[in-house]
């Protein structure tokens, strides 16, 4: 299976102890597609994406774990449909998870009890962390920040059309913060 973001991509820009990878077993709730990825490309981790965050699980729970026994500690109402969600982390207060089946990302804001969808894919969530962290190593090296945004922006639309298409979305809300110059 061919991928457009290659581990070679992620371990260039992240470096070796900045990619995480997600082991493919026999019982993975994933779809091969997403399995394969998790495991051959993984995930990037740095301070605005921790994956396999302590969420206060067992520590013997398969990794990552499902978002049904997550709910349930707070006693929180999960969907039937949607206990089985893996859980990979945060992006900055948002906890990430994926839909097995469709390998569809998405996020439950801080408070919130329900999910909206973050990208169409596990690649597409490795594809704007990285573009992420491009745009945070040229505005170190003095670039422009609008500039800079736009090119994010344009990046990554033309890859995925949902981290910025809403505009209270978690990508949109960093965006904003970048150009408004809080970072």
């Amino acid at each position: 299976m061919k991928h457009t973001v290659t581990n070679a991509d992620l371990v260039r820009v992240h470096g070796l102890d900045g990619v995480v990878y997600f082991p493919q077993t026999p019982r993975s709730p994933f779809s091969a597609e997403t399995a394969n990825f998790l495991s051959s490309v993984g995930l990037p981790h740095n301070r605005l994406f921790e994956t396999r965050a302590d969420v206060g699980i067992d520590e013997d729970q398969v990794d990552p774990i499902e978002l049904g026994p997550l709910f349930d500690l707070d006693d929180l109402a999960c969907p039937e449909e949607r206990r089985h969600w893996q859980m990979f982390g945060y992006l900055r207060t948002t906890l990430v998870v994926v839909a097995p089946e469709t390998g569809t990302v998405h996020g439950y804001p801080e408070g919130e009890e329900d999910s909206v969808p973050l990208h169409r894919d596990v690649e597409s969530l490795a594809f704007c962390l990285t573009e992420l962290r491009r745009l945070q190593d040229a505005y170190s090296q003095g670039g422009d920040t609008d500039v800079l945004a736009t090119r994010f922006r344009d990046a990554v639309n033309a890859f995925d059309d949902l981290p910025l298409g809403e505009e209270e979305s978690e990508w949109t809300i960093m965006l904003e913060e970048f150009t408004d110059g809080m970072w």
